[in-house]
């Protein structure tokens, strides 16, 4: 959690002491005053000083990865989990799911099964309900199982035994194995997804210079990353320090998209500069200059998650955009998609991954198209 010290600061735990105690236990340093060093010699305690042994000046804690989103302030940027999730742990996550979401894991059996079973305890056998079976005993077994931590293998109940081999396999809602396989998918398919994240490829931050000391900055904004900002900058150079952008000119012109911003490319020509914003089904295209406003000039919905879009270098309008769907469509802005290359399948061995991506070559009707298992080049002119 962000609002916790870091281990690297303070490593090692440490309880108040007499710094000549004798430990009682065998429990290594617990419980010792092991956390400070103790000068005073053989005179009385009161004449003892202590420093500690970790001091803050002396241990640095060094952020080893960069924050994910740009220009905000680490307070503001969201950064997940940065341990990837072991799909071998979905045992504990599954006694997470029956502890803590019991009457999702039980309800509907418990629900059948609460009339023929009394849980209350009787003297006589008149307050029984009729045709039930009394499980006063396995339920005050369990309570204190629950209540002091007890170890099931030490401490036995026959009744909950005979309970357990009858109703194992019935009990639960959802069957442990249907569960267990899930929730294993689910931790692998997160752990990819870490690993390498589709959807994030080809970067979100754009810079389109004006000239040598002015531009253009491109980047997301909101708490949904779904707001498109251009904000003119400055660059600013000086030789005793790095370079650095000046962004307190004015504020940023933004566009409220439906969906985060995946991508963001950008091309200049003629000192006009065409912009291409991907989301998950959304692609869009605006177009501005060092005069000219952004003008947003069209918006296409794709019926597959779209994974790239390219803005042409050579002809201004033209846009490639891939899809998980496994083709490749040629954008023209104000004319329609039209369809360049379909793949059904990963191109040299079956990677089970649906990420595609193609940009334009140095000629304007030939394209790089690519997956996870390799890159070839599609001429637009042969079908």
């Amino acid at each position: 959690m962000d609002y916790q010290f870091p281990e690297k600061l303070f490593p090692t735990f440490y309880n108040c002491g007499p710094p000549n105690l004798v430990l009682k236990h065998s429990a290594g340093g617990w419980g010792s005053y092991e956390g400070v060093l103790g000068q005073g010699g053989a005179g009385p305690l009161s004449s003892w000083t202590f420093t500690s042994r970790r001091q803050v000046q002396g241990q640095l804690w060094c952020q080893m990865e960069p924050v994910p989103v740009p220009l905000l302030s680490p307070r503001k940027a969201f950064q997940g989990y940065l341990k990837p999730p072991d799909p071998l742990d979905f045992l504990s996550h599954m006694q997470n799911f029956f502890m803590d979401n019991g009457p999702d894991a039980f309800r509907c059996m418990s629900e059948i099964l609460g009339d023929n079973n009394y849980f209350r305890k009787a003297k006589t056998k008149e307050k029984y309900r009729k045709g039930s079976v009394n499980v006063w005993k396995t339920k005050c077994y369990v309570d204190l199982l629950y209540k002091y931590n007890m170890c099931p293998m030490t401490y036995q109940s026959m009744s909950l035994n005979k309970y357990c081999s009858l109703m194992s396999d019935v009990i639960h809602d959802i069957p442990p194995e249907l569960l267990g396989s899930l929730l294993y998918e689910e931790l692998t398919a997160q752990r990819d997804h870490v690993q390498f994240n589709e959807g994030a490829t080809g970067g979100a931050l754009a810079f389109v210079p004006f000239s040598q000391s002015e531009g253009c900055l491109l980047y997301p904004g909101g708490l949904g990353m779904n707001n498109l900002n251009f904000h003119k900058v400055a660059l600013e150079f000086s030789c005793e320090r790095s370079s650095c952008v000046d962004a307190s000119s004015g504020e940023p012109v933004s566009f409220q998209l439906k969906a985060p911003i995946r991508q963001i490319s950008c091309c200049s020509l003629f000192s006009d500069c065409c912009v291409a914003v991907r989301s998950d089904y959304l692609c869009g295209v605006w177009r501005f200059s060092e005069r000219n406003e952004p003008c947003l000039l069209q918006v296409v919905n794709t019926k597959a998650a779209a994974t790239c879009v390219s803005v042409s270098p050579h002809i201004l309008g033209e846009v490639l955009v891939a899809s998980e769907s496994g083709a490749a469509n040629l954008w023209t802005v104000g004319r329609g998609m039209q369809k360049v290359r379909v793949e059904e399948s990963n191109l040299y061995f079956n990677a089970k991954s649906s990420w595609r991506w193609c940009e334009f070559s140095a000629h304007p009707r030939v394209m790089l198209y690519a997956d996870r298992t390799g890159a070839e080049l599609t001429d637009f002119r042969v079908k």
